[in-house]
């Protein structure tokens, strides 16, 4: 393109999957800007002397990933240049952290066949040297994708040459609307089970597309759109017109705010509002909003005719993460929560963390508490994003969110996989929540939310280990520190502990006196503990009621 675009004093970063035109488009982006252009593998080969496949097979993966961001201070050396990285460069924060801070991110992609065939075999890609390289590929991709979709821009090169795609990168960041730039990314995370697979997709701008995303069989087809007061008013029009766009007969439900919706009456009259509507067995529910539509509507299609296909729309950081993933159902009774519900998993789920925007701060916050708890358990790497960039999670930065919300659909996913009816693996989600739900459910009616309760649970936890001799105090004094820099709170007031305390011994999991819970020994791994002592448990309760 002509372009009328000044080249920045700040640094323009190339990143993506290898085989997707980093080097050779960085070159080109480069002379058309008339900027210096590097490349970060080949400044690695060149300290090093030997080729990249020689490193990893000589030092191993995690030296050559200490040679990368050796590379990448030494690029940022001299501001304004095109610099070219290789595919895992994003995949330490810090690394993420310096590119963000130094100019804007492009993202070439392409797809798996494409990777392959420009790969041709090349036998100095060490990470392709397994017995399927398209298994390996299409690995990759899976796992990279939360972290790529942090890129700013991303730029499609299946079927486009070098300068068509250099083209593109420099009109996307110039700002020109008729470049070829597809958008912030959209992310894929697989959920695979015997007969129920289904995919999670997570995006900005997925809303409009919700339709496309899970399409009728055929135009026409009958299906509701679930969805709370609030929610319906902010986004039930879009959701509507994109389902009725792509060929769906849509109807509005529309049930009240909170809790309360969660009930047999309310269920009854969703059921009934179906039936009328003429829904058949081929319709669809999609539920659009938190946690109480989620399982409303999760447990209207279980059960109504039998089942029928339900498709999550989560609107809340707490849903995204969490409750739309695993097909756990329920509605309340009157003597408790979700005590009547079904496994019923959905057929997609589909995240737009755009509506995250208007999420309220303590919304947000209580969506915090279950992330801090998968990174506790599953993903050190997870816990020091959480901590270094909770400003920007806690303003609803678009890009952050993206990642964060994808990584936690991954973990979940993983968990969920292993065991899909709550039998065994699936206890460690359960992290936080011992000591959590004995203090919900002795306050009654307060207003501390889900999430918030979870991260007090994580606290009493937390010292459960230390004091059983798995854990020190660094690693509770972390796991504080976190909850506390994300606004939660650690402790509780305003909770009767005898009450609190009658219901930690109700806890279904006790036997003889005994606990089976999992805890943290250190940030990012797990045990359950099989036999954990009540009276222990019950002094962590005790040590998280701040008026006891």
């Amino acid at each position: 393109m002509g372009s009328k675009f000044q080249a920045p004093a700040t640094t323009i970063w190339l990143t993506g999957f290898m085989a997707t035109g980093k080097s050779v488009v960085g070159r080109v982006v480069a002379a058309t800007l008339d900027l210096e252009w590097v490349d970060t593998d080949e400044m690695i080969e060149r300290g090093a002397g030997m080729r990249i496949s020689q490193i990893f097979g000589q030092r191993g993966e995690e030296a050559f990933r200490d040679l990368e961001t050796e590379a990448l201070r030494e690029a940022l050396s001299v501001p304004g240049r095109v610099v070219s990285t290789g595919g895992g460069m994003l995949l330490r924060e810090q690394n993420l952290a310096m590119m963000r801070e130094t100019g804007p991110i492009v993202r070439l992609t392409a797809s798996a066949e494409v990777i392959l065939q420009r790969s041709g075999g090349d036998d100095t890609r060490p990470l392709l040297q397994r017995d399927d390289p398209m298994a390996a590929v299409r690995e990759l991709l899976t796992a990279r994708e939360p972290v790529y979709a942090q890129a700013d821009y991303h730029i499609d090169t299946d079927a486009h040459t070098p300068e068509e795609t250099a083209d593109a990168v420099v009109g996307a960041i110039s700002g020109d609307a008729r470049a070829r730039y597809f958008g912030p990314g959209q992310c894929t995370v697989p959920v695979r089970l015997p007969g129920e697979s289904y995919d999670i997709s997570v995006g900005r701008g997925l809303l409009g597309q919700v339709g496309e995303l899970w399409p009728p069989v055929r135009a026409g087809v009958r299906c509701v759109l679930v969805s709370c007061e609030s929610v319906a008013e902010l986004y039930g029009h879009q959701a509507l017109a994109a389902l009725a766009a792509a060929g769906w007969e849509p109807t509005a439900i529309t049930v009240r705010d909170g809790e309360s919706s969660k009930a047999l009456d309310v269920y009854g009259r969703v059921c009934d509002e179906m039936a009328r509507g003429g829904m058949d067995r081929g319709g669809c529910v999609f539920a659009l909003g938190g946690g109480v539509v989620g399982d409303l509507s999760g447990f209207a299609a279980a059960t109504y005719m039998r089942g029928i296909d339900l498709v999550h729309v989560p609107t809340t950081l707490l849903a995204q993460v969490d409750s739309s993933i695993g097909g756990k159902t329920a509605v309340d009774l009157t003597t408790g929560k979700n005590l009547v519900g079904a496994f019923h998993q959905p057929r997609a789920v589909i995240s737009d963390v755009a509506t995250l925007a208007t999420l309220p701060p303590a919304e947000m916050r209580s969506g915090l508490g279950e992330i801090v708890k998968h990174a506790c358990c599953f993903d050190a790497e997870l816990f020091e994003f959480i901590s270094a960039r909770r400003n920007e999670i806690l303003a609803a930065d678009p890009a952050v969110l993206e990642y964060m919300v994808a990584r936690n659909c991954q973990i979940k996913a993983e968990v969920v996989q292993e065991d899909p009816h709550e039998k065994g693996l699936r206890a460690v989600l359960n992290y936080g929540h011992t000591i959590g739900h004995a203090l919900e459910r002795a306050a009654g009616e307060w207003d501390l939310r889900h999430g918030e309760v979870v991260a007090i649970g994580i606290v009493g936890e937390a010292r459960v280990a230390q004091w059983l001799g798995l854990a020190d105090e660094e690693t509770v004094a972390r796991q504080v520190a976190v909850l506390e820099a994300c606004g939660l709170p650690t402790g509780a007031t305003g909770v009767n502990l005898d009450r609190a305390l009658e219901a930690l011994r109700l806890d279904k999991k006790i036997v003889a006196g005994r606990l089976r819970m999992p805890l943290v020994p250190e940030i990012g791994s797990f045990k359950i503990v099989e036999d954990a002592s009540l009276a222990v448990v019950e002094r962590g309760l005790q040590s998280v009621l701040l008026d006891a």
